[in-house]
């Protein structure tokens, strides 16, 4: 009888059919939502196209993973390393992403991703948003501004930190305000 052990080992194939025929079978053992995974790391993992609908992914390391057309709808994606990974298509709908580490990301295309789950996130610095442009720095994120002091960047200097982010002063000002709305929104 399989063990979860020898879903996992399945899950770091290069093949992705047998990375998403690993997925189905933990799904069908409930080991997908459990919470057996949290924790454990995956990356370069070859996810395109998985159904992980309502996976507890917390804290996994899915650095420089390949997640395009994944579906996260429902996702627990608490503290997951999502740093260089493929996201392209994803659908984000209601995924849980307090402190989601998004650093070079590419979101390009996702669906149901709203600005209140992105502004979870411990870090977006480099990331590519859904609709192709650059993550600009709008949600002042911890991860983002510590990066940003490991830089020497005085985080308090908007010139600077625009900058940083490789935007026009102007567009960080932009999206510093229409953040700032959003958070007010939230309220």
């Amino acid at each position: 009888m399989a063990t979860l052990m020898d879903y996992v080992r399945k899950l770091r194939s290069p093949d992705n059919k047998v990375v998403l025929q690993a997925i189905e079978e933990l799904r069908a053992r409930g080991w997908l939502e459990d919470g057996s995974l949290i924790g454990l790391p995956f990356c370069h993992a070859q996810l395109q196209g998985a159904d992980l609908f309502k996976a507890d992914l917390s804290n996994v390391d899915l650095h420089q993973a390949h997640m395009e057309h994944v579906d996260l709808s429902m996702a627990v994606l608490r503290g997951t390393r999502l740093t260089r990974t493929d996201l392209q298509y994803a659908n984000f709908n209601r995924a849980i992403m307090d402190g989601t580490d998004l650093f070079k990301a590419n979101l390009s295309g996702a669906t149901n991703l709203i600005p209140a789950q992105l502004a979870t996130a411990k870090r977006l610095w480099g990331a590519i948003l859904p609709g192709g442009e650059t993550y600009d720095g709008r949600y002042n994120l911890a991860g983002d501004l510590e990066f940003a002091r490991w830089g020497c960047i005085d985080t308090n200097d908007m010139a600077a930190m625009a900058e940083f982010f490789g935007v026009g002063l102007e567009d960080y000002l932009f999206g510093q305000k229409e953040a700032g709305a959003l958070m007010m929104d939230e309220v």
